[in-house]
């Protein structure tokens, strides 16, 4: 049976292009613009997972969410924020409410966010075959990001490049990976300060981070792990089969 889902949103162009979008995906998609019906719909359908803007005409998300979480038919629905709203504190807040995760409408191009709710559903729901595990790198010399990527793909990895740090960061907040590997030295946003936006954000901040850099100063590598980093390999002086296995030992640990 096709998954069901439920698009909770007050825009009716965007409801009814993402709804078409999920029935070419396979999914059973119903939507509406208002945010009491949404209510009942989810009551009566039973859905597999909610899509739910925040800014609605009779009742903001932030109530539906709450009512939802509270009522017995709802009460275990993945629910999946998709608004315009993208502050820290706002992200926060859905999240503390119950949503299972909060993505940022600008972020997202409807195959995306096709791909982030299959992903969720088999996550949340432990449903379909076993996903791989996701890496992302963040490395600005070509060859080396793709060397490494040939590298853990043999492993047996899904794995992703970024070329600069902004890129990275988007990547990071769309494509729910288990471990961020991560040069320092970045174009538009250097790796230091990429780790701090990850670390503050709540949908990237438990993802483990392993740095590997030119840099071989002891204030350099201070600093990485004051900031969030848990390990620290120079370039120079570090395989990619050996950061392959610190990569596994990592992953290995959360399983």
């Amino acid at each position: 049976m096709n998954k069901k889902i439920l698009i909770i949103e007050d825009e009716k162009t965007l409801a009814e292009m993402y709804a078409s979008y999920f029935k070419r995906e396979g999914f059973n998609a119903i939507f509406t613009t208002e945010g009491k019906s949404g209510i009942e719909l989810a009551k009566k359908e039973k859905p597999d997972l909610i899509i739910l803007d925040i800014l609605m005409p009779d009742i903001d998300g932030w109530d539906i969410i709450k009512i939802l979480k509270k009522e017995r038919e709802t009460k275990n629905i993945p629910i999946l924020v998709f608004s315009n709203l993208g502050q820290i504190e706002e992200i926060r807040k859905g999240l503390s409410l119950g949503a299972d995760d909060y993505i940022v409408k600008s972020d997202f191009t409807p195959k995306e966010l096709a791909s982030k709710v299959k992903r969720m559903l088999s996550l949340l729901k432990g449903g379909g075959k076993k996903l791989k595990k996701r890496i992302l790198i963040i490395e600005d010399v070509r060859e080396i990001g793709d060397l490494y990527k040939l590298r853990l793909e043999k492993e047996g990895f899904d794995v992703e490049v970024a070329r600069n740090g902004a890129w990275g960061l988007r990547l990071a907040r769309i494509g729910d990976f288990d471990l961020i590997l991560m040069d320092m030295a970045l174009p538009e946003l250097d790796g230091y300060e990429a780790i701090s936006f990850l670390k503050q954000d709540p949908r990237t901040r438990k993802i483990p981070i392993i740095v590997f850099s030119n840099s071989a100063q002891d204030n350099d590598i201070k600093r990485a792990i004051e900031l969030g980093a848990m390990d620290y390999f120079i370039k120079s002086r570090v395989t990619p089969s050996e950061v392959a296995m610190e990569v596994k030992k990592i992953l290995n640990s959360k399983s």
